[in-house]
């Protein structure tokens, strides 16, 4: 091999990406309705809802609306509703319950892709004329 082709070899070898570490989920427990430990290494919250879809039944639509979540890492214990709810505290989502199936949960909705949206702050108006005083009337009895 040539100089230049050494060198270039070594630069190669000196510059190319790590490989990449693979997301792992795992999951463990029988009876999700009492307590279950998933153990996520960078996954994103799609691959674990996928998991636990797989493993416990229930239905899962919307995953298309956390695609553009980041990777996470952490170990969650408790029930298999207290779980989901946890790894999707910030999305707007809706757990369905149901006492047939064997974790309790039918199936689970993310809304959209809205992740952390500040909830909306409420307008107070401040009445005016002759009805608000009938209004306060009715209100207080007067």
């Amino acid at each position: 091999m040539s100089r230049l082709g050494c060198t270039a070899f070594v630069i190669g070898c000196l510059i190319a990406p790590m490989p990449l570490q693979a997301a792992t989920v795992t999951i463990d427990g029988d009876n999700p309705k009492q307590s279950i430990t998933v153990t996520i290494e960078d996954a994103k919250v799609a691959a674990v809802l996928d998991n636990l879809h797989k493993r416990y039944g229930f239905e899962v639509l919307g995953l298309k609306n956390v695609n553009h979540a980041e990777a996470l890492s952490a170990t969650m214990t408790g029930t298999l509703q207290s779980v989901i709810e946890r790894l999707l505290r910030n999305w707007n989502h809706m757990i369905v319950r149901s006492p047939d199936n064997a974790g309790g949960i039918a199936k689970v909705m993310i809304l959209n892709a809205d992740y952390g949206a500040a909830p909306q702050h409420a307008r107070q108006e401040h009445a005016s004329g002759k009805g608000s005083d009938k209004l306060m009337q009715a209100l207080t009895g007067m």
